[in-house]
């Protein structure tokens, strides 16, 4: 299952140094369906231009009784996981730039070794 994260820059660098997305202040990591910036009404006045995009085909991560997400209430496409998404189920890091989305300072995750 393809999922997307949504930041900002200036948050992007504390991921990165953490190595991980940790949860929010609302103790979950936020996580979508939809890739399109534009449908994402949470942002509510933050300007999220970044964007990562995890797998969780591997979800034996998150422990056979804690499934990797769970349907937010009212919300199709927005699922939260409690756990930390940890570098090694990113599959890109990208930016937006002049309305396109762009490999993040070559942080593109799908042909590495395992």
């Amino acid at each position: 299952m393809r999922l997307y994260h949504f930041t900002t820059a200036n948050n992007l660098e504390q991921i990165l140094e953490n190595g991980c997305i940790n949860q929010s202040d609302e103790g979950v990591v936020w996580l979508t369906k939809n890739k399109e910036l534009e449908a994402q009404e949470w942002a509510g006045g933050i300007n999220p231009t970044i964007r990562i995009s995890v797998s969780l085909l591997n979800i034996s991560y998150f422990g056979r009784n804690a499934p990797p997400q769970k349907i937010v209430q009212g919300a199709v496409d927005w699922y939260t996981t409690a756990q930390a998404i940890p570098r090694k189920l990113w599959v890109d890091v990208e930016s937006l730039k002049n309305g396109h989305w762009c490999i993040y300072k070559g942080l593109s995750y799908k042909n590495r070794k395992k």
